[in-house]
């Protein structure tokens, strides 16, 4: 009988061992928390990048509704091949617009494109990628365009789109 008695005194943990514990999983609660408001309250930006083999002329990037664009938004111009431009988003105000992010370019020696992606209907502060790669084809470029609001995903705001671009004759390929 006694050793039944050592090994349930071995087995419970000691207070002090316990308060420490307790204490290590609140901190690392807390820890967690924190980092989650800092994400989303972090300000959105747009990330414009040319990963094609040719220089874009222009790119512009805005919000359009029914009745035309939403606001002013976001024009790189002479992007070289390789490298990419920053700009914060701010807050727009998109709610039961049922709005599309139009995103005009031009690459040298060709027409200009332009794509509608996504669908806004919802206050967007989050981030935007418009990112033009290259494929196989050297003629055809990539462009994909993706927008998020943060960690939780809003129902009334859906952007993830691909396209690809016949580059020297200037329009989107089916």
């Amino acid at each position: 009988m006694k050793k039944v008695q050592n090994d349930s005194k071995k087995n419970m943990i000691d207070p002090q061992q316990k308060r420490i514990i307790i204490g290590a999983v609140a901190g690392i609660a807390i820890l967690l928390m924190v980092v989650l408001m800092f994400i989303e309250n972090a300000q959105g930006k747009i990330v414009i990048s040319n990963h094609t083999n040719t220089n874009l002329e222009y790119v512009k990037v805005y919000f359009v509704g029914a009745e035309g664009p939403l606001h002013e938004g976001y024009d790189v111009q002479d992007l070289e091949v390789g490298k990419s431009q920053r700009y914060p988003v701010g807050e727009n105000k998109l709610l039961g617009a049922e709005a599309n992010l139009e995103v005009r370019f031009k690459f040298e020696g060709a027409e200009e494109v332009f794509v509608d992606a996504g669908y806004f209907n919802d206050t967007f502060a989050g981030n935007i990628s418009v990112d033009f790669s290259s494929t196989e084809d050297a003629d055809i470029a990539r462009l994909h365009v993706k927008a998020s609001n943060g960690l939780l995903k809003s129902n009334l705001i859906d952007c993830d789109d691909e396209f690809f671009i016949n580059i020297t004759e200037g329009y989107e390929v089916e």
